[in-house]
């Protein structure tokens, strides 16, 4: 909320209500969207903070890790769907005057997964672990990254600039926030897995680009490509091995 803020404010000073239009509608959409991805998160930091205050130690880091796990192979696909069919989910949500803000969606995609990740790391992490002032540093260092980023892309590239500079800014919110907590627990992502996501992708990317080469409107376009990629993407993972999704559940049973 801090980085839409200060880039719609800054947009404002520095460009024209016509650009601030066109980054509200792309961040709009990708909010939305983390908060749907982020429910994984609100629902779980309860257990979490649980676990490290009374079991901690291996419970705590395998629950964690699944969890760590979890978020990229939601978020992965997400943003690389809408990378590859972001003007068309410009078009069904706002307006064919809008198809501009499909570029900083795109950027604003990509800054998802990082967003997500950061997000779990200072929420399941450093809050239970008394760190308050470690998340607050890690977020207000990349408050600082965002603003001072705004003043140099803003004036070339308009609103494709204050998304460049809250990717960055998520990024280092990311990065920040992982190596504070890690004294507490190691939490990256499997290899495995997100190895095997990353070739899901490549699925949903090429069925994005089949759905937009039959040249349908842009909402037959956005549903056939979900209707194929969904199903597809969750089938490669469980073939390439990757059970994260059985195994969040029967670790939930077990506890």
């Amino acid at each position: 909320m801090l980085y839409v803020s200060a880039d719609v404010a800054q947009l404002g000073v520095m460009t024209s209500d016509y650009y601030v239009g066109l980054y509200s509608v792309a961040s709009k959409i990708t909010a939305l969207l983390k908060q749907l991805l982020g429910a994984v998160i609100v629902v779980t930091v309860p257990r979490l903070a649980c676990l490290y205050g009374q079991k901690g130690g291996e419970f705590f880091q395998k629950l964690a890790r699944q969890i760590a796990d979890l978020l990229v192979i939601l978020a992965l696909p997400v943003a690389c769907a809408l990378f590859a069919l972001g003007e068309e989910v410009v078009i069904l949500t706002a307006d064919l005057g809008f198809a501009p803000a499909a570029g900083a969606m795109k950027l604003l995609g990509l800054a998802l997964v990082f967003s997500l990740l950061g997000w779990f790391y200072m929420a399941a992490v450093l809050v239970p672990a008394r760190q308050e002032k470690a998340a607050l540093l890690a977020i207000s260092i990349a408050s600082v990254v965002n603003v001072s980023l705004n003043f140099l892309l803003i004036p070339a590239f308009k609103e494709a600039g204050a998304a460049l500079a809250t990717l960055l800014a998520d990024l280092v919110t990311c990065l920040a926030c992982y190596f504070l907590a890690k004294k507490s627990a190691r939490l990256l992502p499997s290899g495995k897995k997100l190895a095997s996501s990353l070739l899901g992708c490549l699925y949903v990317y090429l069925v994005c680009q089949a759905a937009l080469a039959k040249g349908l409107g842009s909402g037959a376009t956005v549903f056939l490509a979900a209707l194929w990629a969904i199903p597809g993407y969750f089938v490669i993972l469980y073939m390439l091995g990757n059970r994260v999704l059985l195994e969040f559940k029967r670790g939930s049973r077990r506890e």
